[in-house]
């Protein structure tokens, strides 16, 4: 692929994510507050339950939490490195692309506390673009929801070992960065032939517009398990106590999406309802939950992956180390 072109779209938008939370910038770190990202995915669940019903609030009093909620993952990152967060969830490869920039240009970084996910992301396509193998792509138009997210650098890694190449690299697949919304729209208007999506939205796709899942990504991993939600702090926060206490409430709500599914399911509903205000039908919600699993092992391995894709495509420097994002 194009890495200018790559890194120049990662930049503008990490640019727009960073202008978006600029007030919650801050002079001096303030220990009695606790600035959280969360995603508006399905994987980030049980943080959304979480806070939604009050319990991480409560585990972490006196410290008040203030949560922002976020649409991809370069957005929480990048927000993070930008000091508008101290602390969030995100895909992995953010974290890892992010972190390889930021602390190759000696300017600190960010560090991986627990894992959160494993799968809830597939590429679908529609049923009008007869896509059934990777050589199926040639000449294809593709989505995803932001330059540099996890299903973005998944997408490219794909193309990339089945001998296909992005347009931008001189290539036959385009490959588009718009709001999964939009990709709604467009897949529902014969505008795009596939997209590389976590869920709900893939399975959204799948009952809405009668897609084809041609791709659950579990099937490309071993034993079905990657990472695909980690918490993240900024490496100056990462031994503050109020941190601690957050991976701690957090892992307690990860067990509980395992040990009360359907709780943790109509919590996580109800703060998208609040914060993003149409998060689909709730029967799709439900659907879409028997393609994750949720666990607070960060899948070393697995990172180390997105680590080694993100390196064959351009995006952080050859030899970049994870022992400061992912330490033992």
């Amino acid at each position: 692929m194009d890495r200018r072109a790559f890194l120049a779209g990662l930049v503008g938008t990490a640019a727009t994510a960073v202008a978006g939370v600029a007030l919650g910038r801050r002079a001096g770190h303030d220990p009695s507050v606790l600035r959280v990202g969360v995603m508006a995915n399905l994987t980030h669940a049980p943080l959304l339950a979480g806070l939604g019903s009050g319990r991480i609030a409560r585990a972490l009093a006196p410290v008040r939490v203030e949560s922002r909620v976020f649409r991809a993952g370069p957005r929480v990152t990048e927000a993070l490195l930008g000091d508008a967060l101290d602390v969030g969830t995100s895909g992995p490869a953010p974290a890892v692309v992010h972190h390889a920039r930021h602390a190759a240009e000696g300017r600190g970084g960010l560090r991986i506390v627990s894992g959160v996910a494993s799968g809830g992301a597939s590429l679908v396509v529609s049923r009008r673009s007869k896509i059934a193998t990777a050589r199926d792509l040639h000449g294809k138009t593709l989505a995803v929801t932001q330059i540099g997210t996890t299903q973005d650098v998944t997408l490219r890694a794909y193309l990339d070992e089945n001998g296909l190449r992005d347009a931008n690299a001189g290539g036959d697949v385009r490959v588009v960065a718009i709001a999964a919304s939009t990709i709604l729209a467009q897949m529902k208007a014969g505008e795009l032939d596939g997209a590389w999506l976590p869920e709900p939205w893939a399975t959204r796709m799948v009952r809405e517009l009668g897609a084809v899942r041609a791709i659950d990504e579990r099937d490309l991993w071993p034993e079905r398990r990657f990472a695909s939600a980690v918490l993240v702090a900024r490496a100056d926060r990462a031994s503050d106590p109020a941190v601690a206490a957050l991976q701690a409430a957090l892992g307690a709500e990860v067990d509980r999406a395992a040990t009360d599914p359907v709780s943790t399911r109509s919590e996580a509903y109800a703060e998208l309802e609040r914060s993003v205000g149409n998060p689909g039908k709730r029967a799709f919600f439900d659907e879409a939950w028997g393609y994750i699993d949720f666990t607070r092992d960060p899948l070393r391995s697995s990172i180390a992956t997105f680590a080694a894709r993100a390196t064959r495509l351009g995006l952080v420097p050859s030899g970049a180390s994870l022992a400061s994002l992912l330490p033992e």
